[in-house]
């Protein structure tokens, strides 16, 4: 896996060094706009994404019983992250009745429904686990 892990080390710094050079070399770039977006990005996941996982992680852990908690947790965490990256679209910034083609969809069923089939999944996953009988992976926390 060292050399695996090396490979991807390396492909990845090579992507941002490729990026890094074509921000430095466009005269169209704000670099100023694009490190407060950058630094608005590291504050919002640390500060938000981070601590309500960690939070609900927490909460999921104290309230239900153990061979559920893995896939709740899951579900939650998905469930976070796909309501947090579609809120854009789903509160319409940006769209202008004059240009029906900007967000022509409605995103809020879309949220609903992907979010109604993770939750299925998980309950799905969470009533198997509980019915079948208990081995010892089961009682990890």
């Amino acid at each position: 896996m060292r050399w695996t892990r090396r490979i991807l080390v390396a492909a990845g710094t090579a992507i941002i060094a490729y990026a890094v050079y074509g921000a430095i070399h466009d005269p169209d770039t704000a670099p100023a706009g694009q490190l407060a977006f950058l630094a608005a990005v590291v504050i919002a996941h640390d500060a938000l994404l981070m601590a309500l996982t960690i939070g609900s992680g927490i909460l999921i852990g104290r309230l239900l019983p153990v061979p559920i908690r893995k896939p709740v947790r899951a579900a939650a965490i998905i469930s976070l992250t796909l309501t947090l990256m579609a809120l854009p679209l789903v509160l319409g910034r940006g769209r202008r009745p004059d240009d029906p083609s900007a967000l022509p969809l409605n995103y809020t069923r879309g949220l609903l429904i992907i979010l109604a089939l993770v939750w299925a999944i998980a309950l799905a996953t969470a009533w198997r686990t509980k019915t079948r009988r208990p081995n010892h992976a089961d009682t990890e926390a």
